[in-house]
């Protein structure tokens, strides 16, 4: 199971945000709060190889990595399709 507390892990290794991420509710948008492009594919990369997952091309958008919520089903979701 992924936890929100896993993506705000992740996040924080990034520190592209402008607000602490104890601060930030898993509906908060990470773009209105600082992340980027170019931290979303850092993120997205860190993600990948920290729950060795590959997300589809057709996930990789910016409502998909935009809240810890969305975040954490999608890999939620990635992890649950290898295992089975």
């Amino acid at each position: 199971m992924v936890s929100a507390q896993d993506i705000r892990t992740i996040l924080a290794r990034h520190g592209t945000l402008g607000i602490t991420l104890d601060r930030l509710s898993e509906d908060d948008d990470l773009f209105d709060n600082g992340l980027d492009s170019f931290g979303a594919v850092q993120v997205m990369m860190d993600l990948e190889e920290h729950f060795e997952v590959e997300f589809p091309e057709d996930l990789l958008n910016r409502d998909v990595f935009s809240t810890i919520r969305s975040l954490r089903d999608l890999v939620s979701s990635q992890v649950q399709r290898k295992a089975a």
